[in-house]
């Protein structure tokens, strides 16, 4: 019975987002920080009124391109899929509705209670597995760098790296996955 228990069990945070990001060659630490923020935290601090975030939305919308080759929809980003990514390329070829997706995103932002202490607790664990060795191009010494600057912040929400946002072009808004269909 106990092995049938163990294929059962999920996988850590951290270790279903390093499984991720195996598909994401182009991430940096920045990015790494970024996912488990997001995670952790989901999009609470992007939202102080709907106004913010509509307009935010509305410029997006408009400038959106084609999906990108292999863009999924929907990215969990907890391996029980609590919190996901809705991709606004493919969202909008499959027909998805603005206003809908805005309304998940504010409702999430506002019902979603993350723990900041969850969060940091991921992160230093990403920089002990950085310690013993890099996972693609996430390396120790940048993750020191971004600790030490985000610890002097209070670990606020950081920006993709040049790389990310070049390689990939990232639109998308983090939502609570029970709230998206």
């Amino acid at each position: 019975m106990l092995p049938f228990l163990l294929l059962l069990a999920k996988p850590s945070l951290l270790d279903f987002s390093v499984e991720q990001w195996k598909a994401t060659p182009e991430m940096r630490v920045e990015d790494a920080y970024k996912w488990l923020f997001h995670a952790c935290l989901g999009g609470e601090h992007a939202v102080t009124s709907e106004a913010g975030p509509r307009g935010w939305m509305e410029r997006e919308w408009k400038t959106l391109t084609p999906p990108l080759p292999h863009e999924k929809e929907v990215v969990p980003l907890r391996p029980d899929g609590k919190v996901v990514r809705v991709n606004l390329r493919p969202y909008r070829a499959r027909g998805g509705d603005q206003e809908f997706l805005l309304a998940v995103f504010v409702a999430s932002a506002r019902e979603f209670r993350g723990d900041k202490r969850e969060f940091v607790a991921h992160w230093h664990a990403l920089g002990t597995r950085l310690h013993r060795g890099k996972i693609g191009r996430l390396n120790y010494p940048d993750w020191v760098r971004l600790d030490r600057e985000a610890k002097r912040d209070g670990y606020p929400a950081v920006e993709h790296s040049e790389a990310y946002l070049a390689k990939y072009r990232p639109a998308y808004r983090v939502v609570l996955g029970s709230l998206y269909p």
